[in-house]
């Protein structure tokens, strides 16, 4: 297992699909910035990994532009006004109707263009139209979701009819998606959001049982946020704000440096035995505190404090299970300095399973809790818990990293492995990519459920640690960037993932 690894002075990309890696370069030789070639890639791949994230869906940003300045923008939808929240707390549905929030991602592009564009927005969307209209090959990770997917989502007939019959190797095109986006590289977001085809889009969702209304897309707006910061050691690290799960993972990595944990090696299993229990406890602060912050803003500052995490070490109270989603992430940077991480995504693969002009759209909603008198109850209007987030992390001496994955829930445990790989065993960047993982399934008072990847080397783990291939799809395919002090940019691809990371020449 060897992760694929670029290294630049000038900038460069990598993303889980080689076509909106080559898309994004293309922009950068042609003078466009990366800001730019993020509206690229992004639009490429909703095209050709629609099972990962579409227009139907959300995305965040982290980024450090050329003045050395963090953005971040949250560019992820509510609840529709009439969402019925008794009849939701009653099915508890994972997928479906009930589950779809107004997406966000068509926003988060007007929103770059707009402040930090400076090529058309009809050329930075020009390749994914052209995929769209004129056709592609169905590559080999949509083909797969397919199948995988398909026991859950073949009961969804307008998910049967665009997505059922296809396979690897198939031409496909879709032309009502390419008329979309032309209208969208014409007006913004506004063609999407409020216009004739929003119109279409939600007499489509309504005729599926989404309790949506035209006046829930216009009146969506995404924010710029203050990205939320801890350290861990001599490093700085930031993580997008709630309604994103970003806190757990800065609050996983100081609760690791506060039990010390992290001076045993690498594959010690007493390490890996405690890193379960310390995961356990922030999935359970992430559950009590992370919500929309509009209705409830989490005690940031307490959670990430030594005192508070050197308390709580070694609590462990009500169960959880964990689950994955079907997200893709990729980084990108060009010769000015600028460095871009971007996540978007439908949650599950092709979200609620409902197809609106060849659109999946996400089920988010399926992030709420499932009771009333939480922080993340049900509510319209509201915002749930994300999944979604991206980790940066900058040291002095070594630089600045950018990490990002898919893995849904599994997203903190992924984000602070790759990153301790990096600042406690001082692996390189492709090497703390490709690493062996170990992944917190479930637990409950009587028991916990854990993976460990079968090439790490570990005797005398607990019997409720299973040894699997986690190469296998949906444990985590990461994408990451580092910039050194030099300016060279190392850009990486997750061999699990099969992408590509390439450098502009």
């Amino acid at each position: 297992m060897l992760a694929f690894a670029a290294c630049s002075a000038l900038g460069g990309a990598s993303s889980q699909i080689h076509l909106a890696t080559m898309a994004g370069l293309k922009i950068l030789e042609e003078g466009g910035n990366a800001f730019d070639a993020a509206i690229t890639i992004s639009s490429v791949l909703t095209v050709l990994l629609p099972s990962t994230s579409s227009i139907g869906g959300d995305g965040f940003l982290l980024a450090i532009d050329s003045g050395g300045d963090i953005v971040a923008y949250n560019g992820s939808g509510r609840s529709p006004r009439d969402f019925p929240t008794e009849e939701y707390l009653a099915e508890k549905p994972i997928r479906g109707p009930l589950t779809i929030t107004v997406p966000g991602l068509v926003d988060l592009w007007e929103w770059l263009w707009e402040n930090y564009g400076s090529k058309d927005l009809s050329f930075l969307l020009g390749k994914a139209i052209a995929l769209a209209r004129n056709g592609h090959y169905v590559q080999e990770p949509l083909a797969r979701s397919i199948e995988y997917n398909r026991p859950a989502l073949q009961a969804y007939e307008s998910w049967n009819r665009v997505f059922g019959r296809l396979h690897e190797g198939i031409m496909v095109r879709f032309p009502r998606l390419a008329k979309v986006y032309s209208m969208i590289a014409r007006r913004g977001a506004d063609a999407f959001y409020r216009s004739e085809i929003t119109e279409d889009i939600v007499e489509e969702l309504r005729r599926n049982g989404a309790p949506i209304a035209y006046e829930d897309f216009a009146d969506h707006k995404g924010e710029r946020v203050e990205p939320i910061r801890s350290s861990y050691k001599d490093y700085e690290l930031y993580e997008l704000p709630p309604n994103t799960q970003g806190l757990s993972t800065l609050q996983l990595i100081k609760a690791i440096e506060v039990s010390g944990i992290d001076e045993l090696p690498f594959e010690d299993s007493i390490r890996i035995r405690n890193y379960f229990d310390i995961a356990a406890m922030v999935y359970e602060d992430r559950d009590r505190h992370v919500a929309d912050p509009k209705y409830c803003k989490a005690p940031i500052d307490e959670l990430l404090s030594p005192d508070y995490l050197s308390r709580k070490l070694g609590r462990r109270s009500s169960g959880r299970t964990l689950s994955g989603g079907d997200t893709t992430f990729f980084v990108v940077a060009d010769r000015h300095g600028n460095f871009v991480g971007f996540i978007q995504s439908v949650f599950y693969g092709f979200g609620s399973g409902i197809v609106a002009h060849e659109i999946p759209f996400q089920n988010r909603g399926a992030g709420f809790a499932k009771e009333i008198g939480v922080p993340n109850s049900p509510a319209p209007l509201k915002r749930p818990l994300h999944t979604l987030s991206v980790l940066l992390a900058r040291h002095e001496k070594k630089g600045d990293f950018m990490i990002g994955c898919a893995g849904g829930d599994y997203r903190p445990q992924i984000h602070a492995e790759v990153f301790l790989n990096i600042a406690s065993y001082d692996m390189p960047l492709a090497r703390a990519v490709e690493a062996p993982r170990y992944i917190l399934i479930s637990w409950e008072r009587s028991g916990m459920r854990a993976v460990v990847e079968e090439e790490l080397s570990i005797r005398d783990l607990p019997s409720w640690v299973e040894v699997i291939d986690l190469r296998r799809p949906g444990t985590g395919i990461v994408h990451a960037m580092r910039k050194d002090r030099q300016g060279i940019f190392y850009f990486v691809a997750d061999p699990r993932g099969g992408g590509l990371a390439a450098p502009l020449m």
